[in-house]
């Protein structure tokens, strides 16, 4: 059942404030009265809508995958044009959702959030051909997604001290250096 503008303005309204609040405690310590008072509703329209803040939570962090700016085709081999393009706007989308990325990765350190996010971008990101990897190059693209959702979170820490672009230029460097240790034997 589709949502009415009124229910996605208060469920608009309730995560913003969420959010707020994350930015200064930590979830366990927010409560539903929290959220009424920051947005201004009473208790019965927030359970109208949600169980609880931890609902919220969930709810925030898959509009987030969801939206991730992303190709719905995946790389062939030989595009390596293509694949930063799509890095540099997916680096674009965190930079211009700083706050809502510094909170759910740096302060809510949520893990949950941190594998579906890891997981999001390995279906995404990742070539069709899944099926035909050897078990070095799965640990290969583990390793890089991992190390590149830890520097990304550095990334926001620093206050974004290089371009999209150039943050894309030096996650892909690192990966094809890690790529090209594939001479391991398992």
């Amino acid at each position: 059942m589709a949502e009415n503008r009124r229910v996605r303005m208060t469920k608009k309204i309730i995560k913003e404030s969420l959010l707020e609040l994350l930015d200064q405690k930590p979830l366990d310590k927010i409560t539903v009265t929290d959220i009424c008072k920051t947005a201004d509703l009473n208790r019965s329209t927030f359970y109208a809508h949600y169980e609880d803040t931890a609902q919220i939570l969930r709810e925030i962090e898959g509009d987030v995958i969801q939206q991730l700016p992303v190709s719905s085709d995946f790389l062939t081999e030989g595009n390596g044009e293509r694949f930063l393009n799509m890095l540099t706007d997916f680096f674009r989308y965190v930079r211009e959702n700083e706050k809502l990325f510094r909170i759910l990765l740096l302060k809510t350190g949520h893990i949950g959030f941190n594998r579906r996010l890891a997981a999001t971008i390995m279906g995404k990101y990742h070539k069709q051909n899944l099926i035909r990897d050897s078990l070095l190059e799965r640990y290969q693209y583990v390793y890089c997604v991992s190390g590149a959702l830890e520097l990304l979170k550095e990334w926001i820490t620093g206050g974004f001290p290089v371009s999209e672009r150039k943050f894309a230029e030096i996650i892909m460097q690192m990966s094809m250096q890690a790529s090209s240790l594939g001479n391991i034997e398992l």
